[in-house]
């Protein structure tokens, strides 16, 4: 964290400020995660620095993405994983992604929904269809976080992905996973056979 820091704080200051971030979050994975408004509350904190952390942030996102958009989802499943948990498994609060896959499985289009609260996030089914078919995609994986480090489904998380499936499948498109995301695991209806 030092190191991203070093030459956007005041002189001498990177490594005060690093260890402030790191006591805040935990961890520099929650720090790269952290948005805006957490990370200028840090004392020290310019807009400069904030830049080079979320900068750190897209670079991750972008390499791990990459290797999605070139493979076949399904079959290369840890990549996801990877990816979600890069992307939205440190998150303080519940957000929400869509990855939208062409005929052979690859991401074709991706859907960020905003950032709900720590032990909820919307769940627009009527947008996620939508937007499938705006980018033709031929399925879709749902994935959101539990900050709260509990991966398993909520009654709520069951109902909402048995009315997406249902919404995806009425318009030809086929919902081929929900997966939850924590910090350190995940759960995922397909591979626990409920879908």
């Amino acid at each position: 964290m030092e190191l991203i820091l070093y030459s956007v704080c005041e002189k001498g200051e990177s490594r005060n400020v690093a260890e402030k971030l790191i006591a805040l979050f935990n961890s520099v994975g929650k720090v790269i995660s952290a948005d805006l408004y957490e990370l200028k509350s840090v004392v020290g904190m310019n807009d400069a620095s904030v830049a080079s952390i979320q900068c750190v942030r897209e670079i991750i996102k972008r390499i791990l993405k990459g290797k999605l958009e070139e493979l076949s989802i399904m079959d290369n499943r840890e990549k996801l994983i990877e990816y979600l948990k890069a992307t939205i498994g440190q998150f303080r609060k519940e957000g929400l992604r869509v990855i939208y896959l062409d005929p052979g499985n690859r991401l074709v289009h991706e859907y960020v929904q905003d950032t709900g609260t720590v032990n909820k996030t919307p769940f627009y089914i009527r947008e996620i269809v939508k937007r499938g078919l705006l980018v033709e995609a031929m399925s879709a994986i749902v994935a959101h976080n539990h900050p709260s480090g509990d991966q398993e489904p909520s009654e709520e998380d069951e109902k909402n992905t048995r009315k997406l499936e249902l919404a995806c499948d009425n318009v030809g498109i086929k919902l081929m996973d929900h997966v939850i995301i924590t910090e350190k695991s995940h759960f995922s209806f397909y591979d626990n056979g409920l879908m």
